[in-house]
């Protein structure tokens, strides 16, 4: 009779620490995403920004006096410029192990 009531202790112990470690490892997971979510934000509007003054400084009107003082030399490009997807880190829930990281 002992035996059995240690047994169940034991059972619910166990059961009770490994719903304690899932819910520490998602939430260790939640965390690290939304990290990401807030990188991402903050590359966004820097992105934005910095667009902004391209935009800015790229202007016709600012182009064509620099050229005009014969302060900025035209150049043919070299080639067309390759741009890459824009893919989130992590965003697509990829296993991660311990030593990924």
């Amino acid at each position: 009779m002992i035996f059995r009531f240690g047994a169940a202790i034991a059972l619910v112990v166990l059961t009770s620490l490994l719903g304690v470690a899932l819910e520490k490892r998602m939430l260790e997971l939640r965390r690290e995403v939304s990290r990401q979510y807030y990188r991402s934000e903050v590359l966004l509007e820097r992105h934005a920004k910095l667009r902004l003054l391209t935009q800015q400084l790229g202007a016709p009107t600012r182009v064509m006096d620099s050229i005009e003082r014969n302060e900025t030399k035209l150049e043919q490009p070299k080639g067309p410029v390759k741009t890459t997807s824009r893919r989130l880190p992590l965003l697509t829930w990829q296993r991660s192990t311990p030593a990924s990281r």
